[in-house]
């Protein structure tokens, strides 16, 4: 039997150990002391304490049963986010062996009382020269004692975290032998600190260094709480080459300047290779805290897997965008479709139209990128909240802490409680709902406007149902989605109000229930203790207002398309009877404002761009699957026939009790979902729309099915299985998948 590979080692021996035990980071400062440089002190703990610790929680097994649920491909960001929350919702409630704990405590106490720490994976992948994977996993910073063993296991599972599996196949990351030892460092203090690179990593230019310098410990630059003092030296000289010209900084005196490079140089012949650098202190007082090549992550220009790595920023710069959307954003967006609204008809003027479709296109354009670069990072911020609830708290339900995002009511649950109210208006007057059933049948021989006006006055009760329905159609269904506005077709809009006038009437509930939510705030706020009660506050205001946001954003995004949509179509009209349009398309593209724009001032042709149809394959009965997998969103089970919706004109053939196959939800058209008996769902999520209103509803929902619109048919029997993630196509067959469908 071969010796234990050791739990723990002196950072000041690491480099004499393989880089599998320990790692690039714990290697790379090892050889620096060797070097005579200056490192904090400090120990590894190794990847073999990570293997003991996820063999003593079984911990591989619950890894593999969410990374191979369904193909990793085919997953999108916020199915990934879902499986590394689960994973470490695991590593949170697992137990640290008792020896191996007692060895690691045993080691720290080697430090005076009072010692804190600095936490930091230090994976295999990590601070290579073929690849850093810089800020991919966790690091912490003025750890406790007290803290170590759990601050340890969230840098456990930071292996496993949205960051690492996008790049798991670089990574060859499987559970079976991916491990992440630990590097744990004694926190020093200092007046100056900064990042440096011994080349510029932008531009590849190499005969530079670029240094970003502040006042104070290093971890006020990187969790971006002050802003540094950016500078570029010629590398052989020293000579600085800021754009301002100017031969000094205001952080560093020319001699501490100096001193800097030639440490920095130093590292780099040391490596053999540009490297990039974390210190801490000069002169004398020099410390390296990190040193690795610098390398990139060799994305290709159409991977926007670093785009999404930017959709996690901290705390402060969260709060900071709190504000701004709260008291800027928001109003000026409501103000502006408020604005837009409010202009009333078209104006016969050529010359004022075009100026209003010009505006209404300009402002599309500024809040399609406010919408990329603020509302979207902004909407991680229930992520980042439930991230903090779930490591504060450890609940069993890792998604727990959405109970206390619902606090506020949403623009699409006003929307949907109209639209039910109106359902309930026909389920207690008969002779008014037999009256919209006549009309929905065809054999009123009326359009819907027409209808209307005929049961303001000749039904009892139809001048209030009618003034209501109008309301809703102008206040709440002015909204652009897949290329219609949702008020063009009233008629479907009418129908899913008589089909919700049914009984008994599924109703969301109001936002959330107070008396849970307010025992849950309590017992977060409690945990968090008086030394947290600022930050546990701000972290719950970020994830209400998040939450508020990601549905409010697309109503209100979509009422301002709207504005646009109908302005395109009237110019459209207007170049049609000028005879510059031929045909009219079936389907208007937003962002051909500009050029539409110029016809209309112009009055020049326009032609359409064709819009090819997607391509459809064709079904074979033979090749139907049985069973389909994605991931559990609403606990339950629900046999019933299937509605796939592949565009809103489907909503008019929606009967109560079905279950709804959805490529995607939005919150757009949350307002037919309580008419489904369940839902399927393309997109995967916990935190997608169809999840949130499933369990509002208390309806089983699967999403991240993949090719669920067409795999699935109108009219097939499905069986849904909300706990497990399993859609069964057609009747159960054998007891054995019956089995598996009630398996909790």
């Amino acid at each position: 039997m071969g010796t234990r590979q050791p739990f723990i080692v002196s950072l000041a021996e690491a480099y004499d150990y393989p880089t599998e035990l320990l790692g690039n980071k714990a290697r790379n400062l090892s050889l620096c002391i060797r070097e005579g440089f200056h490192v904090p002190s400090g120990f590894i703990i190794s990847a073999e304490s990570y293997r003991v610790f996820t063999g003593h929680n079984d911990l591989q097994q619950r890894i593999d049963l969410e990374l191979y649920r369904k193909s990793f491909s085919s997953m999108r960001w916020e199915e990934i986010w879902d499986v590394a929350l689960r994973i470490r919702s695991f590593f949170l409630k697992a137990i640290v062996p008792a020896a191996l704990e007692k060895e690691i405590m045993s080691y720290a106490s080697k430090w005076p009382s009072g010692t804190k720490f600095a936490v930091r994976s230090s994976a295999a992948a990590e601070d290579s020269a073929s690849a850093s994977f810089a800020g991919i996993h966790e690091s912490y910073l003025h750890v406790t004692p007290d803290q170590l063993i759990e601050t340890v296991k969230l840098v456990w599972a930071s292996l496993w975290s949205d960051r690492s599996l996008l790049y798991r196949d670089e990574k060859k990351l499987d559970s079976r032998h991916s491990t992440m030892p630990v590097l744990i460092q004694v926190m020093e203090p200092s007046s100056i600190s900064g990042l440096a690179f011994s080349a510029d990593p932008s531009s590849g230019q190499q005969d530079v260094i670029i240094l970003e310098v502040i006042s104070g410990s290093l971890d006020l630059l990187v969790d971006n709480i002050e802003e540094p003092e950016r500078i570029k030296l010629k590398k052989d000289s020293g000579r600085i080459l800021n754009p301002s010209g100017e031969s000094t900084t205001s952080l560093m005196a020319n001699d501490a300047l100096e001193a800097l490079r030639l440490k920095i140089l130093a590292l780099e012949k040391i490596f053999g290779k540009p490297v990039d650098i974390e210190w801490t202190g000069v002169d004398e007082a020099f410390t390296v805290l990190q040193v690795r090549p610098i390398t990139g992550l060799n994305s290709k220009p159409e991977d926007e897997r670093a785009w999404y790595l930017t959709l996690t920023p901290g705390k402060n710069s969260l709060l900071a965008l709190t504000e701004r959307v709260e008291k800027e954003l928001i109003p000026k967006l409501i103000e502006e479709v408020g604005q837009f609204v409010s202009e009333g008809p078209f104006p016969e003027d050529n010359g004022l139209f075009s100026e209003r479709l010009e505006q209404r296109g300009q402002s599309y354009r500024r809040w399609k990128k406010t919408y990329r670069d603020d509302f979207i990072p902004f909407a991680h911020g229930i992520r980042t909240f439930g991230t903090y609830y779930n490591d504060l708290i450890k609940p069993d339900d890792p998604y727990e802490f959405i109970l206390l995002l619902k606090t506020e009511d949403l623009m699409a649950g006003k929307r949907n409680r109209q639209l039910q109210e109106l359902g309930e208006v026909l389920s207690k007057n008969k002779a008014l709902k037999n009256k919209v059933s006549h009309f929905l049948a065809g054999q009123d021989k009326v359009d819907t406007n027409q209808f209307l006006e005929k049961i303001k006055t000749e039904t009892a009760g139809g001048a209030g149902f009618a003034f209501a329905f109008e309301k809703l159609l102008t206040e709440q269904m002015n909204i652009y989605y897949e290329k219609v506005s949702l008020a063009d077709n009233p008629c479907s809009l009418l129908q899913n109000v008589l089909a919700l006038s049914g009984d008994p009437l599924k109703k969301e509930k109001e936002a959330g229930d107070p008396a849970k939510y307010q025992t849950l705030e309590k017992a977060y706020l409690e945990k968090a203790g008086p030394g947290k009660q600022t930050e546990a506050l701000n972290w719950l205001r970020i994830g209400r207002l998040s939450w508020k946001l990601r549905d409010d954003d697309n109503i209100l995004l979509g009422k301002l398309e709207n504005q646009l949509y109908l302005y395109l179509k009237e110019g459209l009209n207007r170049l049609f009877k000028d005879g510059l349009v031929t045909d009219l398309p079936e389907q208007i593209q937003l962002d051909d404002w500009p050029v539409v724009l110029e016809s209309l001032q112009k009055q020049k042709k326009y032609n359409p761009p064709a819009i090819k149809a997607p391509a459809q394959e064709e079904k074979s009965a033979a090749l139907k699957p049985r069973q389909l997998v994605g991931h559990p969103s609403s606990k339950g089970l629900v046999t019933g026939k299937a509605r796939v919706i592949h565009s809103v004109d489907d909503f008019k053939d929606v009967v109560a009790g079905e279950i709804l196959v959805f490529d995607a939800v939005q919150p757009q058209i949350t307002f037919i979902i309580p008419l489904a008996a369940g839902i399927v769902e393309r997109r995967g999520g916990m935190l997608v729309h169809s999840s949130i209103i499933a369990r509002e509803l208390n309806i089983p929902a699967v999403n991240g099915v993949s090719r669920a619109t067409e795999l699935i048919e109108t009219g097939d029997l499905l069986t849904l299985n909300g706990d497990l993630g399993l859609v069964i196509i057609g009747e159960p067959e054998f007891k054995l998948e019956q089995a598996d469908l009630l398996l909790n």
